[in-house]
């Protein structure tokens, strides 16, 4: 029956969107972007009347809270802020969301202060180390002062681009909680130190200094925000980032207390309906959740179940921060929910770890593409980057291409060993996949590797090992095998450090007939020397250039 309801539920939404759609053309001779599992979006001909929608793989940008404004002064106009959305018309960008508060809000705001203001006491305010902070409150203001919304017009230009506007709302962030003073901070979570997590904390954790959802001052306090976010923003729809950060109830009681964010995202549904009337369109909402269904539910996000009772529209299964997951499974979610039309997103941030000890490395354009190979052959039905703003021409190369499975399956592409980087973080090791990396290779090693679908273009398969600094590294001599095939040649890479910070990589080409799909196991081992320890692991496919 759960099922059935599922299933009904999901009709009528897409029934609703289709006849809105109509509705909206009638009236203003365009379309309006809703944007679900796929993203309508009005074609190069809306503004003649045209209402054809072009049909394209969901892919969301997020735009976090500060990186635009810690530019020049001379980025803060109304002409530069266009521009920036201009980029990215005709780029395969179906989705912007745009967080306005991580912790003070980079606007006027009537709930709580802006991150311009100081301290409530009058002390000095702490900027943190350079210019960026003072650069993103100074420029903040300026565009205050100027009468300019930067969310607002961003939300007019993604409309006039065919691009879907979204607000996106952190729901418990705490960057830098640690520093007395600092700028971002707002007064009120100041004040009420009896309303952390751990009340009154000393510690070195950031979390422990968030909010708790289960005290009802805080429920009451981030309902004013979502509400004043949900009022002032006429968007498509309205995510709850519950990664920034995953921590929101109890140490220890984050499963008896799971019913006050249930009830919380209630509320959020409930309100935006209001809004839905009083706009005349449908107002999606999403959330940002761990990785896993069982992830979830055990830091007391049950999405699945907002799922079930209709108070969400999809759902972005995500990693944290320290690396991205290229093995998160959206079929998963689907079964969580029920339902097989459900919409499940996957989201990356921009940087990418095999393990502890290696470094965090920024993703890259191949990088990219190995992940979102992984994800959609994992039953995603769409992609979302996460900071990727940071990286100004990888996000060029990658807006640029398009990225849907036929597209990207025959493309230079790298599959990384990585793991769930929050749920070691947050002490809950009994669900925490265990880290197959790093190793000291006392005996033969199998790893897991995520690899999505296998290609249909010829080219060349490699496997690239990367090693620690250790005794003897530079004589050792390593074996390796792609599910069972041995590997043809080897050869050294001369920038180890591009792989997690190695001291050594040895990349080695294994036949391209032994991949398959999904999982893959890699095999090393000594050939000779003196025991190493492997902390970098990767799959890449390299396509044969074909002569033009």
């Amino acid at each position: 029956m759960g099922k059935l309801l599922s299933k009904i539920r999901f009709m009528f939404r897409m029934m609703f969107r289709v006849c809105l759609l109509g509705v909206l053309a009638a009236a203003f001779g365009n379309a309006w972007g809703i944007g679900s599992v796929w993203a309508e979006n009005a074609s190069a001909e809306a503004a003649k009347g045209n209402a054809d929608l072009d049909r394209r793989l969901v892919f969301i940008i997020n735009e976090d809270n500060d990186h635009y404004f810690k530019q020049t002064a001379d980025f803060m106009t109304l002409e530069a802020l266009q521009a920036y959305i201009d980029q990215m018309r005709g780029t395969c960008v179906t989705h912007f969301f745009m967080c306005p508060q991580g912790q003070r809000t980079s606007y006027r705001s009537d709930v709580h202060e802006a991150v311009w203001d100081g301290m409530t006491d009058g002390s000095p305010v702490n900027y943190g180390p350079g210019e960026a902070g003072i650069r993103w409150t100074s420029n903040c203001r300026k565009l205050y002062e100027m009468g300019i919304d930067p969310y607002a017009v961003w939300t007019e230009r993604c409309r006039e681009a065919g691009i879907s506007p979204w607000i996106s709302m952190r729901m418990n962030d705490v960057h830098f909680v640690l520093l007395k003073n600092y700028f971002r901070n707002f007064n009120y979570w100041r004040e009420h130190p009896e309303l952390w997590r751990v009340p009154h904390s000393k510690s070195n954790t950031w979390t422990d200094y968030a909010f708790n959802y289960a005290k009802k001052e805080v429920r009451d306090f981030y309902m004013a925000c979502a509400k004043e976010l949900l009022d002032r923003y006429d968007t498509d729809g309205f995510e709850m980032d519950w990664m920034r950060f995953c921590l929101h109830l109890t140490p220890g009681k984050e499963t008896e207390e799971a019913h006050y964010l249930t009830a919380f995202v209630r509320e959020v549904r409930n309100y935006a309906n209001q809004k839905e009337k009083e706009r005349g369109h449908r107002i999606l909402i999403s959330v940002r959740v761990p990785a896993s269904p069982q992830a979830s539910d055990a830091l007391g996000m049950r999405a699945a179940e907002w799922a079930k009772e209709g108070l969400i529209d999809q759902i972005v299964a995500s990693c944290f921060f320290s690396t991205g997951d290229f093995n998160i499974i959206a079929e998963d979610w689907k079964k969580a929910v029920g339902d097989p039309e459900f919409p499940i997103f996957t989201a990356v941030d921009h940087g990418v770890s095999c393990g502890s000890g290696a470094a965090r490395t920024h993703m890259t354009p191949e990088l990219y593409a190995g992940w979102a190979n992984a994800m959609l052959g994992n039953g995603a039905d769409g992609l979302y980057l996460f900071n990727l703003v940071y990286l100004p021409d990888v996000f060029q190369q990658v807006t640029a291409q398009g990225w849907e499975p036929e597209k990207i399956l025959d493309r230079h592409r790298r599959h990384v060993v990585t793991y769930r980087d929050f749920m070691a973080t947050y002490g809950k090791k009994e669900l925490d996949q265990e880290r197959q990396l790093p190793r000291f290779l006392h005996g033969p090693l199998d790893v897991r590797i995520q690899f999505g679908k296998k290609p249909k273009a010829d080219g060349k398969l490699y496997v690239t090992a990367g090693f620690f600094a250790g005794d003897g590294l530079k004589e050792a001599e390593f074996q390796v095998q792609l599910n069972g095939a041995e590997a043809l040649e080897a050869e050294e890479l001369s920038k180890p450090n591009a792989f997690g910070g190695m001291e050594r990589a040895v990349r080695f080409q294994v036949p391209l007939s032994a991949v398959k799909d999904g999982l893959n196991t890699v095999s090393i081992a000594m050939r000779s020397g003196k025991v190493q320890r492997v902390g970098w692991l990767e799959l890449e496919f390299i396509p044969e250039m074909k002569p033009e």
